[in-house]
């Protein structure tokens, strides 16, 4: 984190971040295919993130910490990007659901649902499924509607 990124207000904060944790699962199989850049270059004019910072992100996602998110529907929403992310390439390798469980342990879903949520979320479809469904979907799974 640079002395620039100490100026950001936490919606960037949370958005850079959230970007690295996208970085994190196009990078965990070794390969950054070329839809897996298409998805990333979306996201990153999205959330604003600039030139810059997108390469620093990309070359080390690391070094970027994952922000937990109060709002059970922002994590969500989270979620479903990543899910994006794992099933952009069109294959779902099991360094990117390891991956995917990590950083769903990091947004700070329950603990006892992070395996049930991750497995459900692989299983969906997220060209033929809203983010609106997808959203009833895992809120089903929490006990929360």
């Amino acid at each position: 984190m640079g002395i620039s990124d100490l100026y950001l207000s936490l919606e960037q904060r949370r958005n850079i971040s959230h970007f690295a944790n996208i970085v994190r699962i196009a990078k965990s199989d070794n390969n950054i295919s070329p839809e897996e850049i298409e998805f990333l270059a979306k996201v990153s004019n999205k959330y604003n993130i600039t030139d810059e910072k997108f390469r620093e992100i990309i070359r080390k996602p690391e070094n970027v910490p994952t922000i937990a998110y109060y709002d059970c529907l922002e994590r969500i929403e989270r979620l479903y990007e990543l899910l994006i992310m794992v099933k952009a390439d069109h294959q779902v390798e099991k360094e990117e659901v390891s991956m995917l469980r990590r950083i769903t342990t990091g947004l700070a879903f329950p603990l006892n649902r992070v395996d049930m949520i991750v497995d459900r979320s692989i299983e969906i479809d997220v060209d033929q499924v809203s983010i609106e469904d997808f959203s009833d979907e895992i809120l089903r799974l929490l006990k929360m509607k």
